[in-house]
């Protein structure tokens, strides 16, 4: 960001209240740090003390991201076309050089005020935009949804190791043991008995409940199947304990959350596709709809980067460095960023990885990993890859192009 405002608003947020302060870039007060609580009538207060001012068209709010505290002085000032911009708050603690321990509210925001004329506000900021934010939102509902959905299928397994010990004889393949079909079994017949004890025709019904048409034939064939193999089942608890109720609860919730996540999941994809971003990311190989719309949900509107280095910085992939004398190297990577980007940026570049070997075996992404791995080990190898990808897609968008083998 090269051109500042002539007036900074700097907020000093905290859980329910938050502290002004206005400073010109001449440094002069304009508003003395003064606390309010977050209702409607002291937003409007502090926004007609800036209409009063005559300054809010040369005035930038200015707050530091504290995880959800800030969301309610940002949506009021953006809804009344205010600049906001949101920092990390590490741009802040970087831009301090005070030796002084003393810390007050006051002195957080005039730090926060200083911060926003002294530094270059780049890959710390974001100027939000609500196709972005909504974006984010939901893609951080659709991660914890997983989450939740891991720790249950956990439990799911624990459960049906204790009521039905063979199912896993059921299954082709391990990723069936969230097939639709086996959860809509268990949910109905949650212990061997009542398979052992079920007709053929209805182990097939059930079976068939999760599709819209009907494999009586191929389900009745796996029916006999699934009972033979559990004629001689002896479970680790009687179909009368608590563990089996338990069992049937887990399947109840794990379903719910399993059409909630595919419901973010579809939502996910669709807001994507509105971002001017999406059909340049899309077009790499080996990036899918929900990749591309997790990546465009994390790093933002890539338009606001300068450069790719500004986007690494934001995703926290830049080395950290350290210099002695004559003593200098890069260090770790800082991590100061958005660690959920990191998250997307290393799970994407896996799946190219894997798709690409068989598929596209010259793909740019493949061939840097393959050359890192030489000497790195598979973590170190993603980090430096995380850099090349960010690098394509900072290209892509900026050209509006697409990818091109």
């Amino acid at each position: 960001m090269n051109d500042k405002k002539e007036y900074v608003m700097a907020i000093d947020v905290a859980k329910g209240k938050s502290m002004y302060y206005i400073l010109s870039i001449q440094g002069e007060i304009i508003l003395d740090a003064i606390e309010y609580e977050h209702t409607l009538s002291n937003f409007k207060l502090i926004d007609l003390k800036i209409r009063e001012e005559r300054i809010k068209q040369d005035l930038a709010v200015f707050m530091e991201s504290t995880s959800i505290y800030h969301y309610p002085v940002m949506r009021y000032f953006l809804e009344q076309a205010y600049e906001v911009i949101v920092v990390n708050p590490n741009l802040v603690k970087k831009s301090n050089t005070s030796f002084r321990k003393t810390k007050t509210d006051r002195l957080d925001c005039i730090k926060i005020a200083e911060t926003y004329f002294k530094e270059e506000i780049k890959s710390n900021a974001s100027k939000t935009n609500d196709i972005y934010f909504n974006l984010m939102g939901i893609h951080r509902q659709f991660l914890s949804l997983e989450k939740a959905l891991t720790a249950l299928k956990n439990r799911y397994t624990r459960l049906l190791d204790i009521c039905v010990p063979e199912h896993e004889l059921y299954y082709s393949n391990s990723s069936d043991k969230y097939n639709k079909k086996y959860i809509a079994l268990f949910e109905y017949l949650p212990h061997s008995e009542y398979i052992q004890r079920t007709r053929v025709d209805r182990i097939a019904n059930i079976l068939n409940l999760p599709f819209d048409r009907k494999y009586t034939k191929r389900l009745t064939k796996e029916a006999i199947r699934l009972k033979g193999i559990s004629k001689n089942s002896y479970p680790g608890v009687s179909k009368l304990s608590t563990e089996v109720e338990n069992l049937q609860q887990i399947i109840h919730i794990m379903n719910y959350l399993m059409n909630e996540h595919e419901r973010a999941k579809t939502k996910l994809i669709s807001l994507g596709k509105q971002t001017k971003e999406f059909k340049y990311i899309n077009s790499i190989p080996g990036i899918g709809e929900q990749s591309a719309s997790q990546l465009i949900a994390e790093l933002g509107d890539i338009s606001r980067f300068r450069n790719y280095k500004q986007m690494n910085a934001y995703c926290g992939l830049e080395p950290s460095i350290y210099q002695s004398g004559k003593a200098f190297y890069n260090g770790r990577i800082t991590k100061s960023g958005n660690g959920f980007a990191r998250k997307v940026l290393y799970t994407t570049i896996m799946g190219i990885i894997k798709t690409s070997r068989k598929n596209y075996p010259e793909h740019p992404i493949n061939v840097y990993y393959t050359k890192k791995k030489e000497n790195k080990s598979t973590k170190e190898s993603v980090i430096s890859t995380s850099t090349k990808l960010i690098r394509i897609i900072f290209s892509l968008c900026k050209h509006k192009s697409t990818f091109t083998r």
